[in-house]
């Protein structure tokens, strides 16, 4: 696929998101004529790129948790999404979903 450096520049979001997603690169043309190509990472690359973010941001939380006098303890790998746990949302054959439910028997108090 080819893309203008206008089009790019406009839609960078987009075009980001369709090379994450289907891992198929994007050549950059200036003038009609190529001049860069957008190719994803290589899986170990993403990898320690998302964990390097991961000890980031767990740096800087636990600094400004000393600073206020909190203890924290924050794993220094990245927990895994919820869903991986637990699976996906059970939908009941009324399409009702747990958390739907939930809050039906609740009758809409907040506990």
């Amino acid at each position: 696929m080819q893309v203008k450096t206008g089009d790019l520049k406009n839609n960078l979001s987009k075009y980001l998101r369709r090379v994450r997603e289907t891992g198929e690169s994007i050549t950059v043309c200036d003038r009609d004529k190529p001049v860069a190509v957008l190719s994803p990472l290589p899986p170990e690359q993403a990898e320690a790129a998302e964990d390097r973010e991961w000890l980031k941001e767990r740096e800087r939380i636990l600094k400004k948790a000393k600073r206020r006098g909190i203890r924290l303890t924050i794993p220094k790998k990245k927990p895994r999404p919820m869903r991986e746990i637990f699976g996906e949302t059970t939908v009941a054959p009324d399409g009702r979903t747990d958390i739907k439910t939930i809050d039906l028997v609740r009758g809409g108090r907040d506990y």
